[in-house]
């Protein structure tokens, strides 16, 4: 396996500019991280921390479309390269591959081990390359430095594991940096929330997130029952906002209730999300990327737990409140996820 990377390694060497070198002083740093939004939101401590520790590094982030506007809000982040995609994985993994050559150190960015993000790394030819693998007991065909996983990953904070790559190349270890999730949102996205807002005046905002990527234990009628309270108990506007392929839903909803009160707001992005959070009282939502965007920009919220592994992935916003399906509960009654936004619902004047 070794040689036979070492051969397709060459192939993409041939883009070089620059050779990688091993202990610069201001290293040219690499960090790949696939996947969504979510994952991108909590790979943001890894880099701040890369940017406090090498004040002088050109950091860049390759990643897949869906975390390109998070890498590029990152004030710690040089360069964005997203990565491209093809009907066939490998070619697709050459082309990327030959973009990614100019770099001193790669980090593969992800909470384990994964086949095709090590590949891709090793074809990076960096002089460092950063990953995690299955066993730590024998050398890697992939990786230069091998980092261990925690003995049981689902106990760990994908954040506090994410941090654990940089042990390699002196940075820290983990549990002595202050996790740092902070984005700027820009000027353009700011202007689409006040865009929207304005016309209500200095009326608070209470952002209600129908979405979710798993399975959702809180029904269609208990999203009219929760706003209609909302309405009844508060001055609040509701807003609805949603995943693109589930904004239609949104404005269904939105018109169901009859109100001048409730909207649904289309977000063309995650940063025009993002505005709107930071003008938000709360935030209501599934698990999921808008929780975790509401822990990126401070806002606070209470998150509907349905499943999957709540201590590696839930949000980490100091001012989040949880909600949890318990255990062959079909659906999460609305009393409790009531009684959890009280403290965040003033009473209606």
């Amino acid at each position: 396996m070794s040689t036979l990377l070492d051969f397709i390694a060459f192939l993409p060497r041939s883009c070089r500019k620059q050779p990688s070198r091993k202990n610069p002083s201001d290293p040219r740093i690499l960090v790949i991280r696939r996947n969504r939004m979510g994952d991108m939101i909590y790979t943001l401590p890894l880099l701040h921390a890369l940017r406090r520790h090498y004040p002088q590094a050109h950091l860049t982030v390759a990643c897949d479309p869906a975390g390109a506007a998070i890498a590029q809000a990152c004030a710690a982040v040089n360069e964005v390269i997203v990565l491209k995609r093809s009907w066939l994985p490998w070619l697709a993994l050459l082309k990327n591959a030959a973009r990614l050559q100019d770099f001193d150190w790669v980090i593969a960015a992800k909470g384990g081990f994964d086949r095709r993000l090590a590949v891709l790394t090793r074809l990076t030819n960096a002089a460092i390359r950063v990953g995690f693998v299955p066993r730590t007991d024998r050398p890697s065909d992939y990786y230069t430095d091998l980092v261990a996983l925690p003995e049981n990953p689902f106990d760990e904070h994908q954040i506090e594991t994410l941090l654990r790559l940089l042990q390699p190349l002196g940075v820290l270890t983990v549990n002595t940096y202050a996790v740092n999730l902070s984005l700027a949102v820009p000027e353009s996205s700011r202007q689409f929330a006040e865009s929207h807002l304005t016309q209500f005046g200095f009326t608070p905002i209470f952002l209600i997130n129908i979405s979710s990527t798993v399975k959702l234990k809180f029904r269609e009628e208990d999203f009219v029952a929760l706003i209609t309270q909302i309405l009844a108990s508060t001055d609040f506007i509701v807003g609805l906002v949603a995943a693109p392929a589930d904004q239609p839903r949104a404005v269904e909803l939105a018109a169901q209730m009859a109100s001048g009160r409730v909207l649904a707001l289309a977000t063309p992005g995650p940063l025009d999300l993002a505005a709107l959070l930071q003008k938000a009282v709360c935030l209501f939502t599934p698990e999921g990327g808008a929780a975790h965007l509401a822990a990126a920009v401070g806002t606070p919220a209470v998150v509907l737990w349905s499943e999957g592994p709540f201590k590696k992935w839930h949000s980490r916003g100091t001012n989040h409140v949880f909600v949890h399906a318990e255990e062959k509960e079909k659906t999460v009654p609305l009393e409790r996820v009531w009684q959890a936004l009280q403290p965040l619902l003033p009473q209606k004047k």
